[in-house]
């Protein structure tokens, strides 16, 4: 095994509780306190969100994050090893190895970063919910 393909396990085994960890809490909405939530109370909206958070599954919208931030992954590695392969190419070094180390740098640093940022979940996703708890009356504040 050579020096980048043992920095890149080692890399991807110290990811792995961070992936575990930074899908399990997606954010939720906040509904504003307007008069049909004051209406209502808090236990009924609560049901109404999780009634649109299963609307918006069983539409096909997608709450998990983990896709978007493979692919987004991929895509700079593949980025990131054409630079690679590019630099040691001019430099007068192997391209091939020039590529590799761009793929895992780029590809692990896009994945540690990705996983870091606990974001909503996905726009479509979200825009399901929105609207349902619009139709519903409520106004969604925010996310959290």
């Amino acid at each position: 095994m050579n020096r980048i393909t043992r920095v890149f396990a080692c890399l991807l085994i110290l990811l792995s509780p961070l992936s575990l960890s930074a899908f399990e809490s997606t954010k939720r909405p906040i509904l504003y306190p307007n008069a049909h939530f004051e209406i209502m109370g808090r236990e009924a909206a609560q049901a109404d969100i999780d009634d649109c958070w299963m609307m918006a599954q069983k539409a096909g919208a997608s709450e998990d994050r983990s896709a978007q931030v493979s692919e987004e992954a991929a895509a700079d590695a593949a980025a990131l090893a054409a630079a690679g392969a590019a630099a040691s190419a001019v430099l007068g070094r192997d391209p091939g190895r020039g590529a590799v180390a761009g793929a895992v740098g780029g590809g692990v640093a896009s994945m540690a970063a990705g996983m870091m940022t606990q974001d909503n979940p996905p726009q479509v996703f979200r825009g399901i919910v929105e609207r349902c708890l619009f139709e519903k009356g409520y106004e969604v504040a925010g996310w959290e």
